[in-house]
């Protein structure tokens, strides 16, 4: 297992290990569930020069796929706004909407279904003026709306990010945009970046990789391996592969308190429920305590180790950390980290742990289905 040395700073542990910079001087605040739509809404209405969307899931009629669009057909003049959607993920885009948006003069364009359509683009990420943005797990749909403690209420958490790292962020985005055939963004998008906080930060972007390992994998395995105190993991699609399984089982077992909040009767894909459930037997004996998230669908994709807080797109199962663009926030700021902890502690008060006596006296139907999930994911 890496074990990493007391007094190995974030920027050489990120460096090192991940490949990507932690930059000073940046300003990240939380913002959980349908909150993330009042914040979007304001910034495209505030915005000055441009509005870039890289998003995954942008589908449906109404609210918010209505209110968002009406921003941007209402948006000042002259803003730019380029929109990247998926071809998956938004495969429901409101068709009349788009019409609407590429009469205003919006540019939007859908990441391609072929040559690999498992390789779709799984990013979160919006960018205003070059100066300000947001990434997450939220899609522009009606599940994100509330407050995550009804049952069609998805509970997330997403971050508004300031300061030198929204550059980072912009280049992610300029870099899926290219990819499905967009011109560079030009030098006006990246605008020269002040320090707008005190909080060390680094983007992780994604993309896939067949022969090597991705960097939110990457991520994940060396901020793990860092943890000396507290791991306290929440994700929506919890199918964490055997390497990782055993990595937060030593981490257990060396004392650092290691919590997993993930999905429960609510889970929107009932195989993915299942193939999460089949780690536990093994995490649960390796000292790792499990939480399900009971009041409605958990669809975070944070971390909290020690007094790092990660925010972002990415789970931890094989798909999103082998074929799918992903975007995450990595920061070193205590207070941010407290906050993270707070939220995940109060999440667990509406889940339910599973207990390794009560795990292991779970009902012949429930192995069947940890088994056949097995066997899909031994398939694709």
């Amino acid at each position: 297992m890496l074990r990493l040395a007391d007094d190995v700073p974030l920027d050489v542990l990120l460096e090192r290990e991940v490949g990507v910079p932690v930059r000073e001087g940046n300003d990240v605040e939380l913002v959980e569930n349908g909150a993330v739509f009042d914040a979007l809404e304001k910034e495209i209405r505030d915005a000055r020069e441009s509005i870039h969307i890289c998003e995954f899931m942008w589908m449906g009629e109404g609210d918010p796929s209505e209110r968002i669009g009406r921003a941007i057909l209402e948006r000042r003049r002259g803003v730019a706004c380029r929109i990247l959607i998926d071809w998956f993920g938004s495969l429901k885009f409101d068709p009349a909407l788009e019409r609407r948006l590429r009469a205003s003069g919006v540019e939007l364009r859908r990441h391609r279904v072929w040559p690999d359509p498992f390789r779709v683009n799984h990013r979160r990420i919006f960018v205003f003026d070059g100066r300000r943005a947001y990434v997450g797990g939220f899609g522009i749909w009606r599940s994100w709306l509330g407050d995550g403690a009804g049952e069609g209420e998805w509970r997330d958490t997403a971050a508004r990010v300031g300061g030198p790292i929204v550059g980072d962020l912009q280049r992610a985005f300029d870099r899926s945009w290219q990819n499905e055939g967009g011109d560079p963004l030009s030098a006006i998008a990246y605008p020269r970046l002040r320090a707008g906080g005190t909080v060390r930060a680094a983007v992780v972007p994604s993309s896939p990789a067949w022969a090597r390992t991705t960097l939110a994998a990457r991520m994940y395995y060396a901020l793990i391996a860092s943890a000396r105190r507290r791991l306290y993991v929440a994700n929506s699609y919890f199918v964490p592969e055997r390497s990782l399984q055993d990595l937060l089982i030593a981490q257990a077992r060396a004392g650092v308190d290691v919590r997993v909040l993930a999905p429960g009767p609510h889970h929107d894909i009932p195989i993915v429920h299942a193939g999460q459930r089949r780690t536990y037997a093994r995490l649960l004996a390796g000292g790792v305590r499990i939480f399900e998230y009971a009041a409605s669908m958990m669809h975070a994709k944070t971390l909290v180790v020690d007094d790092v807080a990660v925010v972002g797109s990415a789970n931890m199962d094989s798909q999103s950390l082998s074929f799918l663009w992903e975007a995450s926030v990595v920061a070193h700021a205590p207070d941010l980290a407290a906050r993270l902890a707070d939220r995940f502690m109060l999440d667990l008060e509406r889940s339910k742990e599973i207990l390794p006596g009560e795990w292991a006296a779970r009902s012949f139907r429930q192995k069947f289905e940890e088994r056949a999930a097995g066997l899909a994911e031994a398939w694709l």
